[in-house]
């Protein structure tokens, strides 16, 4: 049994009930003049604490002709501030913190975060760094900096979308789903021509606008003494002044009008693929868990039934899944699979559509929804037990909470949504968003070679 868990039934003799309970965080959470949000969390079984901080920004806040600008942003905060030179990591490597899952940053399409995972006793550096950062990078940014990493976001979209089979084929999914000027569009990572384009102001512009302490929640979780981390924190973050208000724009996903139908040609990919999408939700909506739900039961591992249609007993894939992706301006539900060798895409189509019929039909049964559901919730409470790391973490989720729904504590509710989830929901689910009218076709298959 965890120590929080013990912080919330701290009796010894409940300690079955406790292991039964749903997980419960212990946090502070107040705010510093500036507008920063801090929330602390102790956890004092490894000597570790971890340092995590989100900033409310992504691809939703991108301006029209800037694709991928916040993800090169991100990159830029590695790249020295005034008093952190060359880059973080010569600090963090100091005292025994490597790269990887115990510091990094991500960008999302509404959020991006930096995190360091540090010995007790430095806590300091690690508030000290990401202080450096949020009040001083402008200091030192430069065309020569820019350049670098306009190159290394650049060659990332190679690596990730371009050269990995049907990495092309997700990038065609945001741009006909969310096509320019929506800020959506070339999914996260951006378009090269637009990427290059960024220039030093561009990015001044950025950082005055998203980069402020009043767009930023702090969550220091694990080994700390709650009032030493308070003095750290005003120490190292309450001269930062605090920014203009962001002005974020709350656009509506397009509609599709019809069926779209698209063949594109992977270079990279060996065996055709068929992706069926659908306009989806935003993210802590009424109806996401039951779409959730319904992804898991379609195409969530080898219990779901296009998995057990399409590639146990009709052999015709490898592989058939299902996502149900949301976002804060957005989301789309999307079928996935990749044919066997000598199966065109299209032969799926059907097989699919069957599955999906199906579902309309008759709904899951009450095991599917019940598998998924604990499947869903087991998820959710194994996130509560690292402080973090790259994979996310108990100081993740509570920034997640506090970004999104402006309550870090929001993990009893969000197991409960998933809980109440129902067949008849699911089924409903189905039947509003998955019409077979509004969706995109999209088949991918491999690009002929050269002298073929």
């Amino acid at each position: 049994m965890t120590r929080f868990l013990r912080l919330a039934l701290p009796a010894l003799a409940l300690a079955a009930a406790a292991r039964a309970a749903d997980p419960v965080i212990p946090f502070e959470r107040y705010r510093l003049p500036n507008g920063l949000t801090v929330i602390l969390s102790e956890d004092h079984r490894l000597p570790q604490v971890s340092v995590n901080i989100w900033y409310h920004v992504g691809a939703a806040n991108q301006a029209p002709g800037r694709s991928g600008f916040a993800h090169l942003f991100e990159h830029m905060m590695f790249s020295g501030s005034k008093h952190v030179q060359p880059s973080p990591f010569k600090f963090l490597e100091a005292i025994g913190v490597a790269g990887g899952s115990m510091v990094n940053g991500s960008t999302s399409f509404d959020r991006t975060n930096y995190f360091e995972v540090v010995p007790s006793n430095e806590l300091a550096t690690a508030l000290w760094i990401e202080s450096d950062r949020m009040g001083f990078l402008l200091d030192t940014l430069d065309q020569k900096k820019l350049q670098v990493q306009r190159d290394v976001v650049s060659n990332e979209r190679r690596q990730s979308y371009e050269n990995r089979p049907y990495g092309l084929t997700f990038l065609r999914t945001c741009s006909l789903l969310f096509p320019s000027p929506h800020p959506y569009y070339e999914c996260v990572i951006g378009s090269i021509p637009e990427i290059q384009a960024a220039s030093v102001e561009d990015l001044r512009a950025f950082f005055r606008e998203w980069y402020g302490p009043d767009d930023a929640s702090l969550a220091i979780v694990g080994d700390f003494d709650p009032r030493e981390a308070k003095d750290l924190v005003e120490r190292y973050f309450g001269p930062i002044p605090a920014g203009p208000a962001p002005v974020r724009r709350d656009l509506p996903q397009p509609a599709l009008a019809g069926v779209v139908r698209e063949t594109l040609e992977d270079p990279v990919a060996e065996v055709p693929r068929l992706d069926l999408v659908w306009t989806g939700v935003r993210h802590y909506t009424d109806e996401e868990a039951a779409g959730d739900v319904l992804a898991a039961v379609l195409g969530g591992g080898k219990t779901s039934r296009l998995y057990r249609s399409l590639v146990f007993d009709r052999q015709v894939a490898s592989s058939a899944d299902a996502e149900n992706a949301t976002y804060g301006l957005g989301g789309w539900f999307q079928i996935s699979a990749e044919a066997k060798e000598g199966v065109a895409a299209k032969d799926l189509l059907p097989l699919v559509q069957a599955a999906v019929e199906d579902l309309k039909n008759d709904g899951p049964t009450v095991e599917e929804v019940e598998r998924a559901k604990r499947q869903f919730i087991a998820e959710k409470v194994r996130a509560v037990e690292p402080i973090g790391s790259h994979h996310g973490g108990r100081g993740d989720l509570l920034n997640r909470y506090q970004t999104y729904l402006g309550d870090p504590g929001w993990l009893g509710k969000d197991l409960a949504r998933y809980r109440a989830v129902t067949p008849e929901a699911v089924k409903a689910f189905a039947l509003k968003y998955l019409p077979d009218g509004r969706r995109i076709e999209l088949v991918t298959v491999p690009k002929p070679k050269a002298g073929k």
